[in-house]
């Protein structure tokens, strides 16, 4: 028996519908389901099992599967409450535009998830890495997606970043802003400002400077052991994770990024290269 976490995009009727169905068709199979507080007036599910949360204190929750019915923008809200290493695995259900970090199709979804509650069926486990950023003693929300370090509007900034084991200086640059990734984030924004794609099966970090100044600055690749340092040299930038403005850095000051942990998922199969072929025709 298990506990399952359940969280949804709500803006969209196909989506409610498989979030209702999903609810109803594994309530008898798992110890406890957590449901998203937005959903109670979508749910409509009455039993002793369900408690409705706030998203924001999922991350306090003892559970073993999160399932996850939207896009990558759903995904990635869920994963930025389960700050702490060794989350839940995450069962993903695309409903969104690219779906790129969703695992899951909608068609056969509840009956996989059973399937896995009962340990009817083996499912391929896949492990994204996550890295997590650090401004002084404050630790900031772990990342699947990207850190993107940007200057004030139509402004530049002055970047310093230093790979801290050796102590070298990758770039010294003018730029918007720079954009730090792990692998799985090396396919988003990173790659629309000019960055590599990262075989899934690497464990990896790439930086990817924004419109710098100077043409040498170019996207680097390190290992994911390798910590990194940014050093913000002239102004105060703003710094998002996976999209939430978590923070500022002022003049002076840096934020030290380093490997944190990996989330699994439940995937159907191994789509990756679709998905980023895809990318040109959505």
């Amino acid at each position: 028996m298990v506990a399952i976490a359940l969280t949804s995009r709500i803006d969209k009727a196909e989506a409610l519908s498989l979030a209702r169905k999903l609810a109803s068709e594994i309530i008898d199979a798992i110890d406890k389901l957590y449901v998203d507080v937005s959903l109670k007036p979508h749910i409509g599910l009455k039993h002793s099992k369900v408690e409705f949360f706030d998203i924001e204190n999922f991350g306090s929750l003892k559970v073993d599967i999160a399932v996850v019915i939207g896009g990558d923008g759903s995904i990635l809200r869920l994963l930025h409450y389960f700050g702490e290493k060794n989350p839940p695995y995450i069962f993903s259900i695309n409903m969104g535009r690219y779906g790129f970090l969703s695992e899951i199709s909608p068609k056969n979804s509840i009956n996989l998830l059973k399937e896995i509650i009962r340990e009817n069926r083996r499912v391929e486990v896949v492990y994204k890495p996550r890295i997590v950023g650090y401004v002084g003693n404050k630790k900031l929300p772990p990342v699947l997606n990207d850190y993107v370090i940007l200057a004030p509007r139509l402004k530049i900034v002055h970047l310093k970043l230093t790979k801290v084991r050796t102590g070298e200086t990758v770039y010294d640059i003018y730029a918007d802003g720079i954009i730090v990734s792990p692998t799985s984030g090396s396919t988003g924004y990173s790659l629309s400002a000019g960055g590599p794609v990262i075989d899934e099966d690497l464990s990896a970090i790439v930086t990817t400077p924004m419109n710098p100044m100077q043409l040498r600055a170019r996207p680097v690749v390190f290992s994911i052991n390798e910590e990194l340092e940014v050093k913000v040299l002239d102004r105060e930038v703003e710094v998002y994770s996976d999209g939430f403005l978590c923070c500022k850095i002022a003049e002076g000051e840096g934020v030290k990024i380093m490997f944190w942990d990996k989330v699994g998922f439940f995937r159907e199969k191994r789509q990756y290269y679709d998905k980023i072929m895809r990318r040109d025709y959505v």
